[in-house]
C-alpha cells in the first residue's frame, strides 16, 4: 500500500470525505494554482518533514522520483512552498524555554485612537525572540506568538517589554513543557 493510499485511509478513519478534505484543507489555500492529490500528499509530508529528499518522497508515495522533483519545483515556483524549516531540539540549544503568548490587541489607544494591526505586527517582527506570529479569530486574543528564551527571567523581561508595545492591550503566557514532532502519515 502506498503512502498516498495510507493518507486516504487515514482521512477516512478520521471520518473525513477524502475529496472534501483535500480540496478544503489543502487546495483551498492555493486558489488559482493547479494542485492535485499527489501534490497534496507531497505538501502534507513536507509540512512535517521539510528536509526529505525527492527519492524518499518518491518511495513514500510510490511516485517516480522525476515526478516528485518536478512537482516540488513547481510548488516552489508557484509560491505554494515558500521555504523550508529545520526541526530543532531546543533542549540542546541555548534557548530551551519555549512560550506561546496570546496577545489581545487594543481596539483603540487612549488619546491616539486605533493603531493599525500592521504597525503592531511590524513592531513584533523586529523582536528576535519571536519565531512565529499567527493571527486568529478568538474571543479573548488576536495573535498567538511562538517565542524562545534562554531562561525564565528573559521570558519575564520580554513580557514586560511586550506590554509596552503600543496597541497591545493584554498578554497571556503558556510555557511549553513538551514538543512533539509528528512524522509524516505513512507506514
Amino acid at each position: 500500500m502506498t503512502s498516498l493510499a495510507i493518507y486516504k485511509d487515514y482521512l477516512t478513519f478520521l471520518g473525513k470525505n477524502i475529496e472534501n478534505t483535500i480540496s478544503c484543507e489543502i487546495l483551498s489555500c492555493v486558489r488559482g494554482i493547479d494542485v492535485d492529490e499527489k501534490d497534496a500528499a507531497i505538501l502534507k509530508i513536507l509540512g512535517r518533514r521539510a528536509g526529505l529528499s525527492s527519492r524518499t518522497l518518491s518511495n513514500m508515495l510510490d511516485i517516480p522520483i522525476s515526478t516528485v522533483h518536478r512537482r516540488v519545483k513547481r510548488l516552489e515556483r508557484d509560491g505554494v512552498i515558500t521555504g523550508y524549516k529545520a526541526l530543532i531540539d531546543y533542549e540542546k540549544t541555548m534557548w530551551p524555554i519555549g512560550a506561546l503568548l496570546l496577545i489581545d490587541l487594543a481596539e483603540a489607544v487612549p488619546d491616539k485612537g486605533p493603531i493599525p494591526k500592521q504597525v503592531i505586527l511590524t513592531s513584533l517582527k523586529r523582536l528576535p525572540e519571536i519565531e512565529e506570529i499567527i493571527e486568529v479569530q478568538a474571543a479573548t486574543f488576536d495573535l498567538v506568538v511562538r517565542t524562545r528564551f534562554q531562561s525564565l527571567k528573559k521570558l519575564s523581561d520580554f513580557i514586560e517589554e511586550l506590554r509596552s508595545v503600543e496597541g497591545i492591550e493584554e498578554t497571556t503566557t503558556a510555557i511549553v513543557t513538551d514538543e512533539q514532532v509528528l512524522s509524516p502519515p505513512g507506514p
